[in-house]
């Protein structure tokens, strides 16, 4: 359930408690009409007192709700960074073997040039290349 449908459904609380405590305050004013005041004033206060922490637990819960949402949406967040970071390994992984093999290939290919140099004419160019591409298939 959304925020705000969460909210709305605590501030509809609200004024129903608002609604029933006023109905309440009547009631116990013209119960206590002729009464002791000072029992009157006390039935009073611990009323005002009772409602106030009915609605103080209800903004907090609203505000128990919006937090556990943000925890959820964090949570999500950082599952998804986690699987993102993971796929990075992997492609980093995978490009330092791929680098590795041209290094080796480029030694390979060092060494037959340091062998038979680069070559002047076609001929020796391609028994150069022969060579380099022996070397290749070779493991």
């Amino acid at each position: 359930m959304k925020y705000k449908d969460i909210r709305s459904r605590y501030y509809l609380s609200v004024r129903i408690i608002i609604l029933v405590a006023l109905i309440g305050l009547a009631v116990l004013v013209f119960a206590n009409i002729g009464e002791d005041p000072s029992h009157l004033t006390f039935s009073l206060i611990a009323f005002g007192i009772g409602v106030a922490a009915l609605l103080v637990t209800i903004l907090q819960s609203i505000t128990i709700s919006r937090q556990m949402q943000i925890t959820e949406k964090a949570a999500r967040e950082v599952r998804e960074t986690g699987e993102q970071l993971k796929d990075l390994v992997r492609n980093n992984m995978r490009l330092e073997r791929e680098v590795e093999e041209d290094i080796q290939l480029d030694h390979k290919i060092i060494s037959v040039l340091e062998e038979h140099g680069v070559g002047d004419s076609a001929e020796v160019r391609g028994k150069v290349a022969r060579h380099i591409a022996q070397k290749i298939k070779k493991p």
